[in-house]
């Protein structure tokens, strides 16, 4: 979580959400900074993934940033694959884990603004401390081998039943999603 306590924003970072990125440019140009140390436990996330405010912080403006839930969760088998060095087919990954990525709903439900990542070049403009011209979102937890990348991609098979399962399992963002649209 990072706030700014000056312009009483809090900015809550749904994993795969593109929160890396965000987060920087929101440090680099808007004074936030880390509420604590991001790699500390916060309850059943990390702290950088903390979805519950902090009494000092109720009150403040929420940013948050959702993205497809599909398209979230192939980018999750492609950071635990590639990243984490996972080893399971897209298949058992997505049996085995969907409990690994919170529900980006426990992020927007206290949300001020809810930025899209498939729009977040023009999302920020949202933001009523966004000054302009507005600083370009740096492009972060890109694959550096393209080949390697290329290879986890190909195992991401979609079938019928894994289809059902997310969308039943991710149900309340499919649904936050599609409303959003």
């Amino acid at each position: 979580m990072l706030i700014n306590r000056e312009l009483q924003f809090v900015f809550l970072h749904a994993p795969k959400c593109a929160g890396i990125a965000l987060s920087q440019w929101l440090v680099d140009y808007y004074g936030f900074e880390y509420y604590l140390n991001p790699d500390d436990r916060c309850g059943d996330v990390v702290e950088r993934h903390r979805y519950t405010l902090p009494d000092e912080c109720r009150g403040f403006e929420v940013i948050t940033c959702i993205r497809e839930p599909f398209a979230r969760w192939d980018s999750f088998y492609l950071y635990q694959s590639l990243q984490m060095k996972t080893d399971l087919s897209f298949d058992e990954f997505t049996r085995q884990r969907l409990n690994w990525l919170p529900l980006q709903t426990h992020y927007t439900k206290q949300a001020t603004y809810i930025l899209r990542v498939d729009q977040l070049d023009s999302e920020v403009n949202k933001l009523p401390f966004a000054r302009y011209p507005i600083p370009e979102i740096p492009r972060l937890n890109v694959s550096q081998n393209q080949l390697e990348y290329d290879r986890v991609k190909d195992r991401i098979k979609w079938t019928d039943e894994l289809l059902a399962l997310v969308t039943d399992h991710f149900r309340e963002d499919c649904e936050m999603f599609r409303n959003l649209t």
